[in-house]
């Protein structure tokens, strides 16, 4: 077949019927509408950077018996909590009492000592082998959760009032998660996602987690489904299922405990790969081993039998700087004394272990460090204790292959001599001059501003200028949450002024702040956008059309697709004093939302979509936002006349072609014999057209309508060459004429094939 279109092309060529096209008009300006889907692919513009801290491994500090406790009973009355907030867990012990259920407390107190206060009342009477504590509504505080028999769970709500002497109060709130047809020993609860919410989960009859997420904004839970979330390691019984978090990363790593104390860990990382409601959040798994070991457990047990007296808790509080602390490894070793008593001796291993916890991807930052004229934004990648290097943007359009980079050379662009949580750092212009500066909102004294201002256009260095509070009035008492976008400050140019503003999130979504005045005052604004029901870990800041203050940007966290609040200027709408526009889905997710960031680097003023691709290396590629039409180049390696393919000689035309007239192309033989096809009906049908009518010039005229159909229908997607219905974007076209695309019509298959 491609012989045929060989030599109509050619001779069509020869003949003068195919010309250069014309010149492409452009749409001028920077500032149209951006619409939906449409973007101009950059390429792999981030080639992976970064440092992180590898796979969990296992170390532990044998620490001896650190508390004993003679009691009447041995039935698995244990439990450990962080009923005082998360530094700590803490003792209880179940009991009942005059038909009450009540727990003896024993608070931690650091340093692997405890002590006793007064009996704890949760409130809600629970049958033991369903009792759980978590933290539901991330607050740091665990709460008091009861599985029913039937799968149902109920809550109790932590309120965070204990004291030296008696642990907190509780308050019932009812059930909060219904059953999801399986029973009690299959539910587990933990924070999957990392958000600081347990999650409620099940092992189905092979031992998979399905899992539904925490979404709620208040003490009372909303659920979202997630689907399958962990894939069976083919470990047996179903009851060595844990979840913990073992390296203090704030996400719950997936355990499992033999019978004889031997734990085999995978830990839970967050994930680039797209999802969708039903089928997400993803979580990036890897076993962590004994430190030096690359199989096996993580623990080796205690070689007695018993895997309810095991536990992993946080007993002496120890963290590395911006993380949770670390599980530690308990065994309540239970001996029975000569009156009928047990004695419990709790033997603790200090967890020493780490990795797992620091990931490539969580270190990424965008702005312009260099004062570039255009605005084009670089690429700044932070450590967790603070320190950032730059990677300056070289004002490329896009790249292509592995040796074509978008960015300069890396340099040191700030040491600052302490630790600074990269959470709590943002790249801001804090004075209009272009170059992007450094502000830090310290977390433990309402996110208050210290400040150091970029010098680079002034010195051609990066040395800093300190602000330790150049803005007393600017405060937020909310608090970050766990993950790595939870933020309760972000700053953004919203008033349209060069300079960045301070906005203070609510979990809800909801943000108010500061604008900043260009003579360098600061502006009130009692509230920005009202509440959208969304995460705030969700939202994002950046100037999608190119014109006015940055726009907010939501990211649906499964697919990454982003819906677009247009920022249309200062405005009292509603009880807000700014006009923030919904206006739909405008950016198309190709990774989690997680791993989205809306820079603009190519400087045209418009917010790009740059999409990390996975979490362990930190790769990205880049979808530009622009205005005006795209000249789309192909992949060969171009065509000009005296080019061989290889089919021989051009036979000549008819003595009677000219060109124009619609013919031109030399009477080829037939290789097949005369077959057609009725589409509409799907059948065989006596042939009516050779079916080369409808692709000929004049094609309008004479030519059936229907036949015209088949013509529009082939050209959509498709590669002649390869036959109708190869491409991907088409099934059949007995199915497009079934779907109503034409009334009746009659296809040659030899000429088409």
């Amino acid at each position: 077949m491609a012989v045929k279109f060989w030599y109509a092309i050619e001779w069509g060529y020869q003949s003068g019927l195919i010309v250069e096209a014309s010149p492409m008009s452009k749409t001028t300006g920077n500032t149209c509408d951006k619409q939906p889907g449409q973007a101009q692919y950059g390429g792999v513009t981030q080639k992976g950077s970064g440092d992180s801290d590898g796979i969990y491994y296992h170390n532990s500090q044998e620490m001896g018996t650190i508390w004993s406790y003679t009691s009447e009973f041995d039935r698995d009355q244990w439990f450990f909590t962080r009923l005082y907030g998360s530094q700590f867990d803490d003792i209880v012990g179940w009991w009942y009492a005059n038909e009450k259920l009540s727990f003896a407390t024993w608070k931690n107190i650091g340093g692997g000592k405890f002590s006793k206060v007064s009996d704890l009342d949760t409130k809600l009477f629970c049958n033991t082998r369903g009792i759980w504590w978590v933290d539901i509504n991330n607050d740091g505080y665990d709460d008091f959760l009861c599985v029913s028999p039937n799968g149902d769970t109920l809550a109790s709500i932590n309120n965070r009032d204990g004291t030296a002497s008696s642990p907190p109060t509780f308050r019932n709130i009812g059930t909060i998660k219904g059953n999801v047809g399986y029973k009690q020993d299959r539910v587990r609860w933990g924070d999957i996602d990392g958000d600081g919410r347990a999650d409620y989960m099940i092992i189905d009859d092979s031992g998979n987690i399905h899992a539904w997420r925490n979404s709620g904004i208040s003490d009372t839970p909303t659920w979202q489904p997630l689907g399958l979330r962990f894939t069976a390691k083919g470990m047996g019984d179903q009851r060595g299922v844990r979840f913990e978090d073992i390296n203090g990363d704030g996400r719950d790593d997936w355990l499992w405990v033999d019978d004889r104390g031997a734990t085999t860990t995978w830990t839970n990382s967050r994930s680039c790969k797209k999802g969708k409601p039903g089928d997400g959040l993803n979580v990036a798994w890897r076993q962590g081993f004994w430190k030096g070991a690359s199989s096996g457990p993580t623990h080796a047990g205690v070689g007695a039998n018993g895997r309810d007296r095991i536990h992993f808790a946080r007993i002496y509080g120890e963290a590395a700087f911006g993380l949770l602390p670390k599980a530690d490894y308990v065994y309540l070793q239970s001996t029975k004394q000569s009156d009928g008593r047990f004695k419990f001796d709790m033997k603790v291993w200090k967890n020493t272990g780490g990795g797992s916890t620091k990931l490539k991807a969580d270190g990424n930052k965008y702005c312009n460090m260099f004062g570039h004229e255009d605005g084009r934004q670089d690429y700044v990648w932070t450590l967790s204790t603070g320190k950032m290097t730059v990677w300056p943007n070289l004002g490329k359009k896009s790249v292509s292959g592995d040796n074509d980079v978008f960015w300069g050379v890396p340099k040191d662009l700030w040491n600052p001599g302490k630790n600074y949580d990269r959470r709590d750092l943002h790249l801001v212009d804090w004075n209009d001059d272009g170059a992007c500066d450094i502000a830090w909102v310290d977390p433990d004294n309402n996110n208050k501003v210290s400040v150091w201002l970029n010098n680079y256009k002034k010195t051609g260095a990066f040395d800093w200028t300190y602000l330790a509070d150049p803005a007393p009035q600017l405060n937020c008492p909310e608090k970050r949450g766990v993950g790595i976008h939870d933020l309760a400050v972000r700053f953004a140019d919203i008033s349209n002024n060069k300079m960045s503003d301070y906005i203070c999130i609510q979990p809800d979504g909801r943000f108010y702040g500061w604008t900043h005045n260009s003579d360098g005052s600061w502006e009130k604004i009692a509230q920005f956008k009202k509440a959208e029901g969304i995460d705030r870990a969700n939202i994002r800041f950046g100037n999608v059309n190119g014109r006015g203050g940055e726009d907010m940007i939501w990211v649906d966290k499964y697919t990454g697709d982003a819906t677009v609040y247009i920022n249309n200027g200062k405005m009292d709408t509603g009880g807000s004093n700014w006009w923030f526009l919904k206006s739909g889905k405008q950016y198309a997710g190709s990774w989690a939302g997680t791993c989205q960031y809306f820079p603009d680097l190519d400087g045209d003023g418009r917010a790009d979509l740059h999409s990390i691709m996975a979490t362990f290396d930190n790769r990205g590629e880049t979808f530009f936002n622009r205005c005006g039409m795209t000249d789309a180049t192909g992949d060969d390696a171009g065509w000009a006349p005296g080019q061989d393919p290889g089919f021989g000689a051009l036979p000549p035309p008819g003595s009677d072609e000219k060109p124009g007239s619609g013919g031109g192309v030399p009477v080829l033989s037939s290789t097949c014999k005369e077959t057609c096809w009725n589409v509409a009906e799907n059948k065989e049908t006596k042939c009516k057209n050779d079916g080369t009518e409808w692709d000929m010039e004049p094609r309008d005229d004479g030519v059936p309508e229907d036949v015209l159909t088949i013509h529009k229908f082939a050209a959509i997607g498709d590669s002649y060459s390869a036959g109708i219905g190869a491409g991907s974007r088409l099934g059949s076209i007995y199915d497009a004429f079934e779907d109503g695309s034409g009334k009746f019509a009659t296809l040659s298959l030899c000429n088409i094939r």
